[in-house]
């Protein structure tokens, strides 16, 4: 399916809500993001007593919605879609180059009822294209319908004549219980897509953006008024300090903001990971900061978290451990250990393993091998990462398989997160990233997530597993990174900016 479906399917993982308060400056506009606790509605009468002190300035077709804080984890705010507007609340998201809403036209599908659905009769501003258009968020959800064409408001800005997809039906639980309505793409258009009309490209033809950029910031404080926001056309000074950092976009199939970063740090020691540099994705729509399984496991034991053992991988240093630091030592390639070992399948193990002795035999390997045989071989290329660079350290072959022992017991849960005792949060290293050769550094208070029910404290790292086929190695930085680091998409120049955040 590609790097942008995986990058799709986690702005489904969890459902939070959010209030847009449109802000219009020359040559940009400013959407505010407005955080409402769970059990708290903010008042028709509080926004516009806050009006009357100024402390909420609102573009003259501003609307205000009142949402809720879901878990901390998702950031939407409102668009007008027709003549007049039709409202609808969406994820703004970084990884997805098309705009979609529900359609009047979806009546069989659950999740189109629990949604306001545009209804293209009640605009005097639409065009008819009706070109059928699909979209599949892998597993989670997928969508079909066609693509039309109206106007759209976002904030105080009025985009023309934008191209958009209207969806007939919606499967997927997920989209049942969701908070938003639907998506406006931010991501460059691939080619599966055919002509996107991108709606930052619209507003740059329009001459509506003073600059060929929109920046984003989430504030992750839980307590805040607000929930952040997204600038079109420019950047908001009370949200950043320092200059950004700057690097290119890298070139991809894709269409997505895709960038390439350096080595990790945990505390002041190297990972040895990303020394010659790893894809990451930026995307607006996930609540994620994820990395490859192998690095975010050694995250895990290094801050204490409460993961889960893998057999394969005790079993494995149990039975090969030695062997494998043995085949390393003599300089066999890394990439060939494990089918050397028969832990991954190759040509001549699936050979051999095709000539089995008896009927039975075939039958029971057949069974066992797809699950079985994908856990042996993750498991093992795990080790031989692990076990290769902590030799790069001079380690003794002892330490070095004790350690490796040790990682066996911090696997992540099948959900992807793990626990940590709360207690630790102040004695826990700081998280570093390198990009455009700057350090990009995440305390334990940022990358740890604090919730309380029924008055006990959890705490949960903010760092998952994801391991993405079509591009090994990859980093997916989500709204924490993006709560975190002012972020600044450049689409005339192609590059993206990072600068700390300011709340």
């Amino acid at each position: 399916m590609g790097i942008r479906n995986f990058s799709q399917i986690l702005c489904f993982c969890a459902l939070i809500s959010f209030c847009f308060l449109p802000i219009t400056t020359y040559g940009f506009v400013k959407i505010s993001l407005k955080r409402v606790d769970q059990q708290h509605e903010t008042s028709f009468n509080y926004i516009k007593f806050a009006r009357k002190l100024g402390t909420i300035e609102v573009g003259k077709r501003a609307e205000i919605i009142y949402l809720k804080n879901f878990m901390n984890s998702q950031f939407y705010g409102e668009i007008g879609i027709g003549t007049p507007p039709q409202k609808f609340a969406v994820i703004f998201d970084t990884a997805i180059s098309y705009l979609w809403v529900p359609s009047s036209k979806c009546n069989s599908s659950e999740a189109c009822q629990f949604h306001p659905r545009y209804d293209s009769s009640h605009s005097s501003t639409y065009t008819k294209i009706g070109s059928p258009h699909e979209i599949i968020y892998e597993t989670e959800a997928k969508l079909n319908g066609f693509l039309s064409q109206d106007n759209v408001e976002i904030g105080d800005l009025l985009v023309k004549n934008q191209i958009f997809f209207e969806v007939t039906s919606e499967d997927g639980l997920t989209l049942v219980h969701a908070k938003f309505d639907g998506v406006v793409g931010l991501a460059f258009p691939d080619k599966s897509e055919g002509n996107a009309n991108l709606i930052w490209n619209t507003m740059a033809e329009q001459k509506l953006l003073k600059k060929k950029v929109f920046s984003i910031w989430f504030n992750t404080d839980s307590e805040a008024e607000f929930g952040g926001e997204v600038v079109f056309g420019g950047v908001d000074p009370n949200h950043f300090k320092g200059k950004h950092v700057y690097v290119p976009v890298t070139p991809n199939q894709n269409g997505i903001w895709q960038i390439e970063i350096g080595e990790l740090f945990i505390g002041n020691q190297s990972s040895g990971y990303c020394q010659d540099g790893c894809p990451a994705v930026l995307d607006s729509g996930s609540p994620l900061l994820s990395g490859p399984a192998a690095i975010v496991i050694e995250i895990n034991h290094a801050i204490g978290a409460k993961g889960v053992k893998s057999k394969e991988c005790k079993e494995i240093v149990s039975h090969n451990g030695e062997a494998i630091y043995n085949l390393l030592a003599s300089g066999v390639n890394l990439d060939d250990i494990c089918s050397q070992l028969s832990l991954c399948l190759n040509n001549g193990a699936q050979h051999m393993r095709k000539n089995l002795k008896t009927v039975q035999e075939r039958k029971n390997r057949k069974e066992l091998s797809s699950v079985a045989d994908d856990l042996l071989c993750s498991a093992c290329q795990k080790i031989v990462n692990w076990i290769q660079k902590q030799m790069k350290q001079r380690k003794t072959k002892e330490g070095v398989l004790r350690y490796v022992r040790k990682l066996c017991f911090s696997f992540p849960a099948p959900q992807g997160d793990v626990e940590v005792p709360c207690d630790n949060i102040p004695l826990m290293p700081n998280l570093t990233l390198t990009i455009g050769n700057k350090p990009f550094t995440f305390t334990p208070q940022q990358y740890v997530r604090s919730t309380r029910k029924h008055n006990k404290m959890t705490c949960r790292s903010q760092f998952y597993a994801v391991d993405l086929p079509s591009l090994p190695g990859s980093w997916i930085f989500g709204n924490i990174f993006m709560g975190v680091y002012h972020s600044v998409f450049d689409f005339s120049k192609r590059r993206v900016g990072f600068a700390e955040a300011v709340y």
